[in-house]
């Protein structure tokens, strides 16, 4: 029984702290500010390789701030555009948060994928 109420405050608190940094997020957009969103991404030159990083999104545009050492020589390619939103593939989902979104965009360079 201690468990179970354990549990559920454990659960209640992290529902808590994430609605709480969602907002913050939406309150910065809207101010205007570069917000930050924790991703991964597959760049046309890396075929099949997820890199870690955070998507900087503001007013002038938008930008990729790598956290691995292979991502530091990874930019995002000029022109980039959404295609759309789809759910991972199976195999996909194996490697991967089957829970996630993700992104495809396009540009000149080829297809790009962001998670």
């Amino acid at each position: 029984m201690i468990e179970l109420v354990v549990f559920l405050a454990v659960a209640g608190l992290t529902a808590w702290l994430t609605r709480r940094r969602v907002s913050q997020r939406a309150d910065s957009a809207a101010q205007g500010d570069v917000i930050e969103v924790p991703c991964l991404l597959q760049h046309p030159s890396l075929e099949g390789r997820w890199l870690r990083g955070r998507l900087l999104i503001g007013i002038a545009g938008t930008d990729w701030k790598p956290r691995t050492r292979a991502g530091a020589a990874v930019s995002l390619p000029d022109g980039l555009r959404q295609v759309g939103v789809r759910s991972p593939s199976w195999r996909e989902a194996v490697k991967l948060n089957g829970g996630a979104r993700i992104v495809e965009c396009t540009s000149a360079e080829g297809a790009s994928l962001s998670l």
